[in-house]
C-alpha cells in the first residue's frame, strides 16, 4: 500500500482574536534506511513518495554508484531500501564524511566515483532566454501540488529551455533533487542540455549533485551560499538565484542566460 504524502489533521486556528477548529494538511516525514549489500549505509528522513527515484538519485549523487547498471537488485518495503550493487561496499568506503548544511544531521561523502569534484568541468553551451527561465520557475511554483496542500514541501525539477520534464517534491530539498536525478538516470535522459530547478537554498551539496549529473545550469527561488557560488564558477555551472516574479540574479557564468555582456545599471 502506497503511503500518503500528507496527513489531514484538525487544528485550533486563532484568527482575529477568536479560536475555532479547522482542517489542515501536514506533510509526511518518514525514515528510510538504505542498506547496501547487507550493510546499513544511512537513514534518510523523507516524504514517502517516489522512493525508487530517491534511492537511485542519492546513491548516484554520493558517488556510490556510477550508473543505474551498477544496481543489481533494489527492494523497498517497510521503511527499508535494500540494494545489491556490483562489487563490495568497502570499495566505496574510502571517502570522507561531511556534515552538511541541510536540514537535520545529513551526512554526505565525497570521492567514491571518478574524479574529485574540483576536477569536474561542465562546458556544455546550453542557452536559455531570461523570459524562458522566468516561465520555467513559474511552472515549478505552479506545479508544486504537495506544497500547495501542506506549505511544507520543497520542489525540484529537470527542465529544458522548452519546459519541465519532471517535477518531484519532498520535505527535504536534497531529497527532492535526488528524486529528480534518480528519475533522469532511470529514464536514460541526457543532461548536457538540461537544467535543475529548485525551490530551496542552493548550498554546496546541491551544487555537487548537479555537477555529478553534468547539469550546466541551476535556478532557484532561493539564494546560494558563497561556497556554492565559488564551486559553480570553478566547475563551469551557471547559478541563478532569487528567481521570483520577473527578476532573478545570475551568480556565475551568465553567458548561458544572456546573449550579450551584462552591463551594470546606471544609478
Amino acid at each position: 500500500m502506497k503511503e500518503a504524502p500528507f496527513s489531514g489533521l484538525v487544528v485550533t486556528l486563532f484568527e482575529r482574536g477568536e479560536a475555532r477548529k479547522s482542517e489542515d494538511n501536514v506533510i509526511a516525514e518518514s525514515p528510510l534506511e538504505i542498506i547496501i549489500n547487507g550493510q546499513s549505509l544511512v537513514t534518510l528522513l523523507c516524504t514517502p513518495t517516489d522512493i525508487e527515484d530517491l534511492v537511485i538519485g542519492f546513491l548516484y549523487s554520493e558517488g556510490i554508484i556510477g550508473d543505474v547498471e551498477d544496481i543489481e537488485e533494489l527492494k523497498i518495503a517497510g521503511g527499508r531500501a535494500e540494494v545489491r550493487i556490483k562489487g563490495e561496499l568497502e570499495e566505496y568506503n574510502t571517502g570522507v564524511a561531511w556534515l552538511t548544511s541541510g536540514c537535520g544531521r545529513h551526512v554526505t561523502w565525497r570521492g567514491r566515483q571518478g574524479n574529485c569534484i574540483y576536477e569536474i568541468k561542465v562546458s556544455f553551451p546550453l542557452k536559455v532566454s531570461p523570459e524562458a527561465l522566468i516561465q520555467l520557475v513559474t511552472e515549478l511554483q505552479v506545479g508544486g501540488t504537495l506544497y500547495r496542500k501542506t506549505r511544507g514541501a520543497h520542489g525540484a525539477a529537470l527542465a529544458s529551455p522548452q519546459g519541465i520534464l519532471i517535477l518531484r517534491e519532498d520535505i527535504g530539498r536534497h531529497n527532492a533533487v535526488d528524486k529528480v536525478i534518480g528519475w533522469a538516470l532511470r529514464q536514460g535522459i541526457e543532461s548536457y542540455d538540461k537544467m535543475l530547478l529548485t525551490t530551496g537554498r542552493i548550498s554546496s551539496e546541491i551544487l555537487y549533485k548537479a555537477a555529478r549529473l553534468q547539469l550546466p545550469l541551476i535556478a532557484s527561488l532561493s539564494v546560494p551560499s558563497d561556497y556554492a557560488v565559488w564551486l559553480a564558477e570553478l566547475l563551469g555551472i551557471t547559478l541563478v538565484g532569487s528567481a521570483r516574479g520577473k527578476r532573478f540574479k545570475v551568480y556565475s557564468h551568465a553567458w548561458r542566460v544572456f546573449e550579450r555582456d551584462v552591463k551594470k545599471e546606471k544609478r
